[in-house]
This record gives C-alpha cells, structure tokens and sequence, in this order.
C-alpha cells in the first residue's frame, strides 16, 4: 500500500536576493491564479483537458520567463476553486424555498490574498550542502531561488525511504514553510487482535480484543472536541453582530477560524497517536464504522443534532486514523454502522428505547445493562463476524467463531453492570479493571 502525509518545515532564505525573489513569483503566481480563474468561470470550464487549452498558452506568452509548471500548478488551482464553488452552490439550489430565503448563495471564487506557492516535482529539489539540508527552486530562465531547511527528529525520520511529491511553500508574515508531500510504500498485513473503535462527540471508546492473552479491554478516550466548537461558534457570532468594519470582520473571523482548526486538530492527534501506539504494541489491526454516509440521513433530527453533525471533523478524523495504522503495518477494516448503539449485543434486539439515556443502555427484551458508550463496540466485535458476545459467571465474555479460547472482557466497575435476564434475578459487577484515557 502507498501512503502519502504532508510535513511542515521552516525555510531560511540564504541571501536577502532570494527573499525578494520569492515575494515576487508570489505576486506573480497570484496573478496567473486571478487570470486563470476569469477564464475557467467565463468558460464553465469543468475538466483539467478544458482548462489546460484556454489557460496554458496565454499564460506562457503572459509570463515567458516563468518555468512552465507554475502556469499548469495556477490553473489546476484556480479548477479546484471553481469546482468548489459549484459544488457549494449545487448544494444550496437544492434547499428548499424557506431555507433559501435565510441562506445566502455562495460567494463565487475570489483571489485576493494568497499565501502559498504550489511547487511541481519538476520545479524543486532537496539536496545536502555542506552539512545543510537545501531547497532549490526553480523560477525559471536560470533564476533559482535557495533555502536551508530546518531540519526536525520527525521530518528525518519521515524522509526515509520515502519519495518526494509535488509540494507547497506557504509564507507566513515573516516567517517561510515548506509542505513537503511524501509518499511512502507500506507493507500492510492482516492481525488477529482486532481494536474496535467507536467515535462520539464526547469520547472514543474502543474494545482491544487480544486473542493470545484471552483479554479484551474497554476503555475510552475523553476529549473536549465539541466544546471547542460550540465555543467558537459563540466567538463568531459575536464577532459577526458586534464588529461593523467589514474588513476587520474578516480579518478577525479568519483568525479565531484558524485557532479553532488548529485546536481540534491537535486534539484529533493525540488521540489517534495514542490508538496508533496501543495497537502497534498489541499487533492489532482498526476496526471502525464507516461514516461516510452519516450527514444524509434524515433531516427531521433537531436544529442542534444537525449542527453537531456537520462540525464534528468525522471524515478528518477517520483519514487521520486510517493513516497511522497503516503507517504502522496494521489494517483498517470498516463495518455498517448503522443500528449499533441501540441494538443489544446479546439478544439483537433493536430498539431506540433501548437507550434509555445517554450514558445508559438497558435492553428492553433480556435486561442487559451497560455503559451505553461500549455497547457500539460490543455489536461492531459481532458485525465483523469475529464471534458473540455472552454472559458467563456474571460477565461478559466473547465466544470467538473459529476455535479459540473464550476472552473475558474487562470494563470500569463504575461504569458497566450487566443485569441477567429477568427472570435470572438481581443484576451482578461484571469487571474489576478500569482503562480510561483522559485527553
């Protein structure tokens, strides 16, 4: 399997020459994405084919002492930028009337102010100069811009063995980066252990079934993920009713936009870090719902609910996870996840009255009681058609499918009591062992 990741590092221009030189095929590159963007709009232009014979010629004539690959990198911009905005407002055409009359149109694509270079394979390369790590660009016309690369624990190790891909130089005020795309061929091998894992807005909870110990483990990870947002939500409202200068509005809306982003994704991986690192040292291969399907569901769900669905960074989170256990050798498995927080792990009977709060799980059909956060977990170790999940002694146990040894799953006591069928009498502990993660 090829596995690609972006790395940022920081750039120090080796004469002040290559700093002008760099503002200037900033401005200039800028202004090629302006003039192919009019293009493409003006010609509805859809396909990179389409883009490539309106655009390319009147850039190279325009910018002549520019290397070609700059005029192919502005104009795949500028597509994906009119793409976008296509898609966005393909998606408000189909709102209904009411809903339209509160919502705005999208803007159309604008270039105003651009930060970030795109650079093509042809354009760069990384090479070692008296004991520095040196990028060389390319302007073209025998122009060549140099930078030494500062060079970080983590950026060395990801250069091992990894090829370089087209790249970015972003600049930040005063301060210069590259993002360096690598790609890197894994060799990935299916595991017996398995780490389930469930995401919520409020935590991970994750079932890590160790067949060669006889050991399964619940745990979850808590994270303030959705504070984050709804308190940044209050920052932009207030921003937009109290602040009037239309430019300051702006500026300061795309500054707490950045924080926030930053914020969520610091926090997205520390917790796939940490999953990352538990299953490499188990030899445990991702076992995770498939949500990509989760925002077109029905729409008769709360105001709220929606909201909360369409600001929690599922799709990033589950890239980011997919990533690292790769990364690792271990596999990443999807399941249907529709029906498993309301289905009873035991019985199979499925019922949203099943959960009775959310936090508790209780069966109307057995009696079955649990920490409603571990029952995804429990339903998804069944979905995979690795066993059942049953009751022996007053806990829960998982009976694998092939010929294996019964693995007995430890929660926290506080957290999960298991009540017997009704007609068996009183509910009993089931567990002694607490994992939790708080992050």
């Amino acid at each position: 399997m090829r596995i690609e990741k972006t790395i940022k590092l920081k750039l120090v221009p080796v004469t002040r020459e290559d700093r002008a030189l760099l503002l200037s095929l900033l401005n200039d590159y800028t202004k090629m994405i302006r003039e192919s963007l009019e293009i493409i709009m003006e010609n509805n232009v859809r396909s990179r084919k389409r883009a490539h014979e309106l655009c390319y010629k009147p850039l190279r004539e325009r910018y002549p002492f520019f290397h070609n690959k700059f005029a192919q990198e502005a104009y795949k911009r500028a597509l994906s930028m009119y793409r976008s905005y296509r898609k966005l407002l393909s998606k408000w055409n189909r709102l209904p009337e009411k809903l339209k009359r509160r919502a705005s149109p999208p803007s159309p694509p604008s270039v105003e102010e651009n930060r970030v270079i795109d650079l093509h394979i042809d354009t760069f390369r990384l090479k070692r100069e008296y004991g520095f790590l040196v990028l060389t660009v390319s302007k073209g016309s025998g122009d060549y811009l140099k930078f030494i690369v500062r060079e970080y624990e983590y950026a060395i190790e990801s250069l091992q063995n990894a090829d370089i891909g087209n790249s970015k130089i972003l600049i930040d005020g005063d301060e210069i980066y590259l993002l360096l795309t690598l790609r890197k061929k894994v060799l990935v091998k299916e595991h017996k252990n398995k780490l389930f894992v469930d995401i919520n807005e409020d935590s991970v909870d994750c079932l890590l079934v160790n067949y060669e110990e006889k050991k399964a483990y619940l745990f979850s990870i808590k994270h303030d993920i959705r504070k984050i947002r709804i308190n940044y939500r209050r920052i932009r409202k207030s921003i937009q009713k109290e602040i009037r200068d239309e430019k300051r509005r702006n500026r300061l809306l795309a500054k707490y936009g950045r924080r926030e982003r930053n914020r969520v994704e610091s926090r997205i991986k520390n917790i796939v870090a940490s999953l990352a690192k538990l299953a490499e040292k188990f030899r445990a291969d991702l076992v995770r719902e498939d949500l990509r399907d989760l925002r077109s569901g029905k729409k008769t769900r709360s105001r709220q609910l929606n909201y909360r669905l369409s600001t929690f960074p599922y799709r990033k989170f589950t890239e980011f996870l997919d990533y690292k256990f790769h990364e690792h050798s271990l596999e990443a498995k999807t399941i249907d996840p529709r029906r498993t927080s309301i289905t009873c792990p035991l019985c199979g009977h499925a019922s949203k009255r099943n959960r009775t709060s959310k936090e508790e799980f209780v069966c109307e059909n057995c009696g079955f009681k649990l920490n409603a956060q571990y029952v995804a977990c429990l339903n998804m170790f069944s979905r995979l058609d690795d066993g059942k999940v049953a009751i022996r002694g007053g806990r829960i146990v998982l009976i694998p499918r092939k010929a294996a040894p019964v693995v007995a799953v430890d929660v926290a006591s506080h957290d999960a009591l298991i009540r017997m069928r009704r007609e068996r009498g009183k509910p009993a502990p089931i567990a002694k062992v607490s994992v939790v993660i708080q992050i």
